[in-house]
């Protein structure tokens, strides 16, 4: 299980959301997760957006991991597999395995609202992640192109909030939790988005170029 609890670890949680199109990936590559393979990075994702050590198999996946751990070295090892509930709570379970309060590591989750079992309370394996992972080293980057319908932990427990394009049926709930207007969603083009900082900072409209995530 994890180790080496500090509850004095800054909360770096982030939560990207935004339609197909939007620049979702483009903005957790860019912006969110960290370059290269010089950080401790475990990722699920299923559509490869992003650059890493790909498995499909739960024991090799699981084996990767401990034998990157105990190299002390850097890796980026990414669940490209089974996209399921429970498959999603085991790999919860082998990142917060992973966890080392002493060291960073970086949980990229793209997705996030096809392993999502309703918009109200997190499944327990995931739910332990959002709510313990950061005294333990872990920051969480997530993705989803449905903000609306991820557990409402996610959304209480992030400091930063970065909202894109949105399907119309979304836009009301993500510009409130963006603290912008309606209409500053529907104006947004690819690769733009509306960041909202932690606490009472104010939004903050950001725009992207497009490039190869490393």
């Amino acid at each position: 299980m994890a180790i080496n609890p500090n509850p004095q670890h800054e909360n770096r949680h982030a939560m990207a959301a935004g339609c197909s199109g939007s620049g979702k990936s483009q903005a957790i590559g860019q912006k969110l997760l960290p370059t290269g393979y010089g950080h401790r990075v475990l990722l699920w994702d299923p559509d490869e957006d992003h650059r890493a050590t790909r498995f499909e198999d739960r024991a090799a996946y699981a084996r990767a991991v401990r034998h990157a751990l105990a190299s002390g070295k850097g890796f980026r090892l990414a669940w490209s597999g089974r996209v399921d509930l429970a498959t999603f709570e085991w790999w919860c379970r082998v990142v917060w395995a992973a966890l080392d309060g002493n060291k960073t590591t970086y949980v990229g989750i793209e997705e996030l609202a096809d392993v999502s079992p309703s918009a109200g309370k997190a499944s327990p394996a995931f739910g332990e992640l959002l709510r313990k992972g950061r005294k333990y080293g872990a920051v969480l980057i997530m993705g989803t192109q449905r903000g609306a319908e991820v557990s409402k932990t996610c959304w209480t427990q992030v400091k930063s909030k970065w909202v894109g394009q949105q399907e119309a049926g979304d836009v009301r709930r993500m510009a409130r939790e963006a603290g912008v207007s309606e209409s500053d969603i529907n104006d947004l083009a690819p690769l733009e988005f509306w960041v909202k900082p932690a606490g009472a900072g104010e939004p903050q409209k950001v725009k992207l170029k497009y490039r190869k995530i490393a």
